[in-house]
């Protein structure tokens, strides 16, 4: 059972939760949930982020912040490891958390002005602001700031005023938004040439390595591809080929086969030698490419015989495997130009993970290790020479942007702390996701998940294909949709599960959607409501969030074929019929399923032939069934080509 008190605290209580009621070194709590502290600071970094809420403000708190807080609370509860994980990769993502805040909102936003000076400006200025302000001074303080910078600049402001209308122009406003983009723009621009001219950052130039080191360090880099010594036997009908040998043929058997019977005359005239080919190769004498045979011949050694395998061009090949032909170290001489080549055009280059890459006032930054970590954990990029050299570029500004924001005490603004706590839940809960096994391969999605996309994409994404054919290309389209709704379910089961203080006076507590009671009710309502499409995307999210639990997942299954029949939408509901008898054929609803399908392929979508098939099969595996009489009039209809609906229709017409 949850535990929760929803606390409707006063002002007072929030002077003693904070020891002052508005922005400064301490923020504004909003909720507590279990240990993790929500602030009014997230909340106006959201605004920022998202624009003000248009739908109800209690959904909007737990949809972004709320349940964020309860799975990061869960996921630390589960695995504490995480809180050190993210002590640890806090060094890295700071200098850009603080590079964030200084260029997008300190200089870009606020043009360097304090929010104590611009909060003045507002308060004693609000006629110029009240229109757009409806969320607060936060709202609006970019606007603020540029009616300030106009204020305390107005000779030059009316100097430009002048001279522009002078030229024709006649909005003022469009001339006050252009003189204050001026001064932004100079702002960056200054900005740009201090990052570019600290001193105190220093990057250092990395030595290019020498050919000869560079080639002992990378032998692996400069082997020789593996390869086979074969001969083969040729032909265009593959059931011959295989039938060549009833047992494993010595070589010169094979030799001598391959001489009578190879169509291959380019090969047959010496007993079907092909010679030595590499590995994933193209074979000479006009064989080209045969797709299938390394992965073959990976387990075999001389004396094997291939079964027929295809070429690109249609024919078939029985290979003899006579002898392997293993990698071998390229020699120095031979690459040498190669290597010297790549290294002068950055394509090879070599770092030492000790490498000390930047430092300030003569103390390390970034080494070469923590580079390969930062690229492996976040940009992912196949490094070179230049690539490398373009994330050095952008860790030296972000080090540098980071100088400027600490002078400016920025480290300390109300912007840095919520950035980095929203950080920090991303952080945590992505790794949480990956801990707990959120899709992170293809065994992670329950089977009948799986086997409901493969049904239902018969037509198309599945056609020709097995189940298990199916799996890859089914999780990559799926994996995204799967793990969004898993977060969410876990999250709303965090949510009830936790020990929740709310600490707001106007804003009613938000029901949590993604629990499988409350998604069922409201599938439920909205079909009765007649809003067909939301309640068949509702029945999806009970099929994501909830896969592992078979029962909610064929409830779902079901329910969300009826409602895209009620729709219309006759594709997809006789899909989804198709998928539900498949996979669940002892359930109740099974028999209503098959004869659904049949009666929306022949009724709705006119495939008579298929529906026939359907129908007949609903007839042999439910004999007894009410529907009995209805599906042997479907079928005999389809026999007669609509001939008996005809009779019926005119049987109707001369009865009225």
């Amino acid at each position: 059972m949850k535990a929760k008190l929803l606390a409707l605290a006063s002002l007072a209580s929030l002077f003693f939760l904070n020891g002052c009621n508005c922005i400064g070194d301490k923020d504004t709590i909003l909720a507590r949930i279990d240990k993790e502290k929500v602030y009014q600071e997230d909340y106006q970094l959201l605004l920022k982020n998202e624009g003000f809420p248009k739908e109800d403000k209690g959904k909007f708190l737990y949809d972004n912040l709320y349940s964020r807080a309860a799975l990061v609370s869960r996921a630390v509860s589960e695995y504490p490891e995480l809180e050190q994980e993210w002590e640890s990769a806090y060094k890295d993502l700071k200098p850009r958390i603080l590079t964030m805040v200084y260029q997008r909102f300190y200089v870009m936003e606020c043009l360097k002005y304090d929010d104590e000076t611009l909060r003045q400006h507002y308060d004693m200025n609000r006629a110029l602001f009240d229109s757009d302000s409806t969320a607060g001074f936060y709202s609006v303080r970019g606007s603020v700031a540029e009616s300030y910078y106009v204020s305390k600049n107005q000779e030059k402001w009316l100097a430009y005023l002048a001279e522009n209308l002078s030229k024709g122009s006649k909005d003022t406003l469009v001339l006050q938004k252009r003189f204050v983009g001026e001064y932004r723009e100079h702002l960056r621009d200054s900005i740009s040439t201090l990052v570019k001219e600290n001193k105190n950052i220093v990057v250092h130039e990395i030595p290019k390595p020498e050919p000869r080191a560079y080639y002992d360090s990378h032998k692996d880099s400069f082997m020789t591809v593996p390869g086979y010594e074969l001969y083969h036997i040729q032909g265009t009908n593959k059931d011959s080929l295989a039938s060549l040998f009833e047992t494993t043929p010595s070589l010169d058997a094979f030799k001598q086969k391959a001489a009578a019977v190879s169509q291959n005359a380019l090969t047959s005239k010496d007993s079907g030698y092909v010679g030595g080919v590499k590995q994933d190769y193209a074979m000479p004498y006009d064989i080209g490419m045969v797709p299938n045979l390394s992965e073959e011949l990976k387990d075999h050694e001389a004396g094997y015989v291939t079964p027929a395998l295809q070429d690109n061009k249609g024919l078939f090949h029985v290979f003899y495997l006579a002898s392997r032909v293993p990698s071998t170290l390229k020699p120095f001489e031979r690459v040498q130009a190669g290597i010297e080549a790549g290294i002068k055009s950055g394509e090879l280059f070599e770092v030492d993970s000790a490498f000390v890459l930047i430092s300030k006032n003569g103390k390390p930054l970034l080494t070469e290790k923590d580079l390969l970590r930062f690229n492996e954990e976040y940009a992912r990029t196949r490094l070179n020479k230049f690539s490398h050299d373009r994330m050095v570029r952008m860790w030296t500004e972000f080090f540098a942007y980071e100088d400027l924001a600490e002078k400016d005490r920025l480290n300390h603004s109300w912007e840095s702390r919520a950035i980095a706590r929203d950080t920090r839940w991303d952080y945590i809960i992505k790794n949480y996701s990956q801990k707990a096994g959120n899709a992170l391969s293809e065994s992670d999605i329950p089977e009948n998940l799986y086997k409901y996309e493969y049904y239902t994409g018969y037509r198309l994404m599945t056609f020709g294909k097995s189940l298990e054919q199916s799996i890859p290309e089914t999780y990559s389209r799926i994996r995204s949709e799967y793990k969004k709704n898993w977060i969410g379910r876990k999250s709303a089961e965090a949510y009830e599960a936790a020990t929740v203080h709310i600490y707001n006076m106007d804003t009613p507590e938000y029901k949590p959607e993604m629990v499988a009671d409350v998604l069922l009710k409201k599938a439920d309502s909205l079909f009765k409501a007649n809003n067909r499409s939301a309640a068949i995307e509702t029945y999806r999210k009970l099929q994501m969030a909830f896969a592992d639990v078979d029962s909610l997942l064929e409830k779902a299954t079901y329910e969300m074929a009826l409602a895209q029949s009620e729709n219309e939408d006759f594709k997809q509901a006789e899909a989804g019929y198709y998928a539900f008898y498949s996979i669940w054929p002892e359930s109740p609803n099974a028999e209503k399923a098959m004869f659904s399908r049949g009666f929306i392929l022949n009724e709705n979508l006119g495939m008579n032939t298929r529906a026939q098939v359907v129908l007949e099969e609903f007839l042999q595996k439910y004999p007894n069934s009410e529907l009995k009489e209805s599906a042997q009039w479907l079928v005999d209809n389809i026999k007669s080509n609509g001939k008996l609906a005809d009779d019926l229709m005119k049987k109707i017409e001369a009865e009225e």
